[in-house]
């Protein structure tokens, strides 16, 4: 049975990962600092809500798949752990699951919110 680990940096996020989404969310912020008024505020509350949200999802995710391998390390040792490792890949599957849909959720709402925004800029005019 093989296992396959997940690099990460010191702080439990995937390598790389961060910077690229810190430059998207930086990218993004620009572009809601275009829309003015309660809507551009909701966006903005929106999307550092979102960006909350996908830490936690991060951490749950790394939490829930730890027990899972911890679980499977110990099954290579001790082979009669098996049916421990089934029931907790059962009961831990549909947590990453709930976590996930949780998350894109939200963010199905942010860009539902962005999209409306961008309906009602007019588009620039070339002179």
């Amino acid at each position: 049975m093989g296992v396959v680990v997940c690099a990460t940096q010191g702080n439990n996020e995937p390598k790389g990962n961060r910077d690229t989404m810190d430059a998207s969310a930086a990218e993004f912020e620009q572009g809601v600092m275009k829309h003015n008024g309660k809507q551009s505020e909701q966006l903005q509350k929106q999307m550092e809500a979102l960006y909350q949200n996908l830490r936690t999802v991060r951490h749950s995710i790394n939490n829930n798949v730890a027990v899972i391998m911890a679980m499977a390390e110990l099954t290579q040792r001790n082979p009669a752990q098996c049916q421990k490792l089934s029931q907790l890949c059962l009961e831990k599957a549909p947590q990453i699951a709930a976590t996930i849909g949780g998350f894109t959720e939200l963010f199905e709402g942010a860009v539902s919110l962005q999209e409306e925004l961008d309906s009602q800029v007019p588009a620039p005019q070339n002179s």
